[in-house]
């Protein structure tokens, strides 16, 4: 007897709708909701941690999918830091795809929730940074909540979540450490610093250099503003405000630190007669990172290292040679009185 291709069609086609309906009820009996995460251990402060995952200007230092299509298309909206801050992608990587991430909520140091969208994809998902005090830096939890109400079938993606980026996940830690204990082990916690645009003024300057010890540099900078003032004093001339200093080149391997000695001088001076080196100049016009410190000039290293690594965390970079402005009078302040301003052109 032959095989009736009527019946056959029906058994299959029963077959189809039990496995349909199989399919919708076990959909129904799945966890509307799904939750990954993933920690590592940091070895720097919770500032500096949180500074860096509070905003997206370094997120392609660490992010675990950056790497997987370095020519995928990036825009950053918003403001710089905290709610609001937000990274849009778009790659022709399938394993890449396209969508955006948006800081919603941001807690001081301690958590910092993102709100994902995805193209193409329909379910609700979100992501968290949990940073918690551990011996020797900062325990960083990376949560990812997807919710799937709105999305029957999309369920079973619940069930695999983790093993679909998890892997990632544990990357990203991994690279987020690997950046973050690249900049310098430096508490920024209360560095007084602001991000302003300056304008240029005139100087006259004198090029030096010297040893990278502070007393080498501390005899470099009184003599070659000793020289400056003695330019101008015989040319009829003297400054108009505090002595700076503008840093142009340091080599700890080689021992050489090369500056700009300056003082500020009028505007209206259109020429200075050659002397001793001395030239005259604009100095940056632009944004800076402006950090005042008031205390003696021994401190001023660790003060620029602090900022230094304030401006890696923040993702700023450089955009011309820092300098510092030596605003109170040494000999007629006290030390710990001291005001310097120093600035860092920034982009």
């Amino acid at each position: 007897m032959g095989i009736d291709p009527m019946k056959l069609m029906r058994g299959m086609l029963i077959s189809f709708v039990v496995l349909v309906l199989v399919v919708v009820l076990t959909a129904f009996l799945l966890p509307q909701t799904a939750h990954m995460e993933r920690s590592i251990v940091i070895e720097r402060p919770q500032k500096m941690v949180f500074t860096v995952l509070n905003g997206y200007r370094n997120f392609s230092e660490w992010s675990p999918w950056s790497e997987l299509d370095p020519d995928m298309e990036v825009t950053l909206e918003g403001p710089m830091q905290g709610v609001g801050a937000r990274y849009i992608w778009m790659s022709e990587e399938a394993s890449v795809g396209a969508g955006s991430q948006e800081i919603v909520s941001s807690t001081p140091d301690s958590e910092i929730r993102v709100n994902l969208e995805f193209s193409g994809m329909s379910s609700s998902n979100s992501a968290t940074y949990i940073l918690e005090p551990e011996e020797g830096g900062t325990r960083v939890t990376w949560t990812h909540d997807a919710d799937f109400s709105s999305s029957l079938f999309s369920r079973y993606f619940g069930l695999m979540l983790d093993s679909m980026i998890g892997a990632d996940y544990e990357r990203g830690l991994s690279q987020l450490k690997a950046f973050v204990e690249s900049i310098p082990d430096a508490d920024f916690t209360d560095l007084d610093v602001s991000y302003v645009n300056v304008e240029p003024i005139t100087i006259a300057y004198l090029a030096g250099s010297s040893a990278t010890t502070p007393e080498s540099i501390a005899e470099a900078y009184d003599a070659a503003f000793e020289s400056i003032r003695d330019g101008l004093r015989r040319q009829g001339l003297k400054p108009t405000g505090p002595p700076l200093v503008i840093g142009k080149k340091w080599e700890a391997e080689s021992n050489v630190y090369e500056f700009d000695a300056a003082y500020q001088v009028s505007e209206r001076l259109g020429s200075l007669r050659q002397s001793s080196g001395i030239k005259l100049g604009k100095t940056y016009s632009g944004k800076v990172l402006k950090a005042p410190h008031r205390g003696p000039y021994s401190e001023l290293a660790v003060h620029f290292q602090r900022l230094m690594a304030y401006k890696r965390a923040m993702g700023y970079r450089d955009n011309g040679s820092p300098w510092d402005v030596y605003v109170s009078d040494p000999q007629r302040t006290p030390q710990a009185e001291l005001l310097t301003e120093t600035y860092v052109p920034v982009e």
